[in-house]
């Protein structure tokens, strides 16, 4: 198995070449569950200006971290992201559920920018409640949607 970050047979660690790519629109949908007990949902649920200050906060953390992957994956490329939109929603009467959207004209995927999005924007929220409560478990980071390159997602 050669992974595509190595070449020679998995000895050499580099960037993929991607110089010889089309640019084509590319689209990533990525998506973390934060669960956190009942009585934390009732309080975020019950404070309408907590929620929005917790979900705003973790919103912009979750946009700079995309536009900002290439600084802290080491191999990923420093793509001209066009769009990041995080929503996040109360879901299940245990969960925070944050997505995010990412999009750009380019010559290889925005996983990573998705993913990244999405897991700082969730270790943002869990900064910001875990002086209520420590119990809070970020459950799933996933990629849920995938186009414009060659293996789609979703």
């Amino acid at each position: 198995m050669s992974l595509s970050h190595f070449n020679k047979k998995n000895k050499n660690i580099e960037m993929v070449d991607i110089s010889k790519k089309n640019k084509t629109k590319r689209f990533a949908e990525a998506r973390s569950l934060i669960e956190i007990d009942k009585k934390l949902y009732s309080v975020i649920k019950g404070d309408k200006e907590l929620k929005n200050n917790l979900f705003n906060t973790a919103k912009i953390a979750g946009i700079y971290a995309a536009k900002n992957t290439s600084h802290q994956i080491p191999l990923t490329h420093n793509i001209p992201i066009d769009y990041v939109s995080l929503t996040l929603n109360l879901r299940d009467e245990v969960y925070i559920e944050i997505k995010s959207v990412v999009k750009s004209n380019y010559s290889t995927g925005l996983e990573i920018e998705a993913l990244n999005s999405v897991s700082c924007a969730s270790i943002t929220t869990f900064d910001m409640l875990k002086s209520f409560k420590k119990k809070i478990i970020i459950k799933k980071i996933e990629i849920i949607k995938k186009r414009g390159g060659k293996n789609n997602i979703g």
